[in-house]
């Protein structure tokens, strides 16, 4: 009886230690199961948030769902967001919502404060991917697999200068201020935040995401 008791105690706390999804080393709040194939009625309400916001225009997506468990049922194709942005495709309506308000009212008042220009295109690595955290093999699925995370890279500006966070994150001066300035901006904005201070995998971007936070490194 007692060997049978302490077994069950174990399978317990085995399954009590299961983790989640996000790329910062917390629990995700997306839920476990797979993407649901409608839209919620708190997509409906973000969409009608994203109407209301000045310069940004979008097209909504249909819910994706994939036999790996990637999908989204809330996501939206960023057509106009005030600034040209390479490389992204679906990402969630949150996430369109919280990078508006960055490039808009964050971004641009950096880059005129550091570096004294304008940002006339920002640098990215994507948004919806389905892949696990850090692409590792095994490890548990990405934010960015439910079209809940974007990767900026770098910024380009209007004189003509190129602000990579490869290298620029640690090269000190007006650039350095200036990134460092902007990752802030974004941990107040995004749930999490990962940049060169987090781990070897984002020294060359921030990775932002709306899971489960706050974390911001």
């Amino acid at each position: 009886m007692i060997v049978r008791i302490f077994v069950i105690f174990a399978v317990l706390c085995l399954a009590a230690c299961g983790g989640g999804r996000s790329d910062a080393p917390v629990r995700s709040s997306s839920a476990a199961q797979a993407p649901r194939t409608d839209i919620p009625q708190s997509a409906k309400q973000c969409h009608a948030r994203l109407d209301r916001l000045r310069g940004l225009e979008y097209r909504k997506l249909p819910p994706r769902r994939t036999a790996e468990g990637c999908g989204f049922s809330n996501g939206v194709q960023l057509l106009q967001v005030g600034v040209p942005i390479s490389g992204i495709t679906a990402m969630s309506c949150p996430v369109a919502e919280a990078l508006h308000g960055w490039i808009n009212e964050d971004l641009q008042r950096a880059a005129r404060r550091h570096l004294g220009s304008d940002v006339v295109r920002i640098i990215s690595y994507g948004t919806y991917s389905c892949r696990s955290v850090n692409s590792r093999p095994g490890a548990r699925l990405s934010e960015h697999a439910y079209a809940n995370a974007v990767d900026v890279a770098g910024f380009e500006l209007a004189d003509g200068r190129t602000i990579r966070v490869k290298g620029g994150w640690t090269g000190g001066g007006d650039a350095a201020r200036f990134l460092k300035d902007v990752h802030g901006a974004a941990c107040r904005r995004f749930q999490i935040v990962i940049g060169p201070d987090g781990d070897r995998f984002h020294e060359d971007h921030f990775h932002m995401d709306m899971g489960r936070g706050p974390y911001c490194r």
